[in-house]
């Protein structure tokens, strides 16, 4: 009976071991953006929530082929979930300014646009 307790105790710790080994967590395979546009007096305070773009590339954000658009927050900023690794550019509907950042797997960047450039209605 004495040997029987230490076997019996080692194949319950080993099944443990795999058993905790199993949950492991999986890999992330996509990251997470903030966009938060500000000007000169700080965040943009308005009513009207605008949109913020994203795009593959800047030729792509010149010529209006986005990738993601999300609307503002009160806070005027916006959260891009689930984007894969890359580079990306944004604009902000209304303004001329623009940014770029290379998303990475597994991590939430932030970043703040600052706006100077108020964009021109085109006749």
């Amino acid at each position: 009976m004495k040997r029987k307790f230490p076997v019996f105790l080692a194949l319950i710790l080993l099944s443990g071991a795999f058993f905790l080994f199993s949950c492991k967590e999986k890999a992330a395979s996509t990251g997470t953006l903030s966009i938060t546009a500000k000007n000169q007096t700080g965040v943009i305070s308005s009513n009207a929530s605008f949109q913020i773009y994203l795009a593959s590339s800047k030729a792509n954000l010149d010529n209006h082929i986005y990738s993601y658009t999300n609307w503002s927050d009160a806070n005027a900023s916006t959260i891009f979930r689930d984007l894969t690794p890359t580079f990306y550019w944004y604009r902000v509907e209304g303004w001329e300014d623009y940014g770029a950042i290379e998303v990475f797997s597994g991590v939430d960047a932030s970043v703040i646009l600052w706006l100077n450039t108020p964009s021109t209605k085109k006749k």
